[in-house]
């Protein structure tokens, strides 16, 4: 993280020049799931000042196919319909309206 950045302001940048998954992103920021969650609530509301948006794409699993109906910011640990651990996603990005 820069020194002159707050955290959310590191991920609203990292988020406005690529997409995200939800894990990739925590690991990338080194906090936990809570934290995270927290920040992109709050990001939410606060990037609509700018004429954005965070963009949630949903978790697929990986082994069935299946797409969450959800726009969760963090998927469940299991696919609701094969019971697979293996879901990707979901992916995050901040868009232009």
């Amino acid at each position: 993280m820069t020194p002159s950045l707050t955290r959310r302001q590191e991920i609203i940048g990292l988020l406005r020049r690529q997409e995200w998954t939800f894990d990739d992103l925590r690991h990338q920021l080194a906090v936990k799931v809570s934290t995270l969650e927290d920040d992109l609530t709050h990001i939410r509301r606060s990037v609509k000042v700018d004429r954005e948006r965070l963009r949630v794409r949903s978790a697929v699993c990986a082994d069935c196919g299946f797409r969450l109906s959800s726009t969760a910011l963090h998927p469940p640990g299991r696919c609701p319909e094969c019971r697979s651990g293996n879901l990707d996603g979901p992916w995050l990005a901040i868009t232009k309206l």
